[in-house]
C-alpha cells in the first residue's frame, strides 16, 4: 500500500534507541536467552542503520548458528549456513 517499505525507517529506529550498540546487545541477549528469531530480526535493524557494527554481527553470528542447531529442514540448513559463512566472512574482514 506504501511506498516505502518497513525496512527504510530500521536506520531512524536504531537512532531513537542509542545506536546500533544497544540494538544488538538486545539482539544478543534474545539469542542467549531462546529467542533466535527475535534476535535475527533484532541484528537485522542494527545492521541497516551500521553494516559494520561488530555487536550486531556477532548477534547476527549467534541466532543463525541457534537456528541452525534447531533445522531439520534442508533448504533452511543451507540457507543458514550461508548466511553463517557471509556474516563470519565479515567479521573476519573488519579485524582483530
Amino acid at each position: 500500500m506504501f511506498v516505502t517499505p518497513p525496512q527504510a525507517v530500521h536506520p531512524e529506529v536504531v537512532a531513537l534507541a542509542g545506536g546500533a550498540g544497544p540494538v544488538a546487545a538486545r539482539a544478543q541477549a534474545l539469542a542467549d536467552g531462546g529467542d533466535p528469531e527475535g534476535a535475527l530480526h533484532l541484528a537485522d535493524v542494527a545492521l541497516a542503520a551500521e553494516p559494520d557494527s561488530q555487536a550486531a554481527l556477532e548477534a547476527r553470528l549467534a541466532a543463525l548458528e541457534a537456528l541452525l542447531a534447531a533445522s531439520r529442514n534442508i533448504n533452511e540448513a543451507g540457507w543458514l549456513n550461508a548466511a553463517i559463512i557471509d556474516v563470519t566472512a565479515r567479521l573476519a574482514a573488519l579485524g582483530p
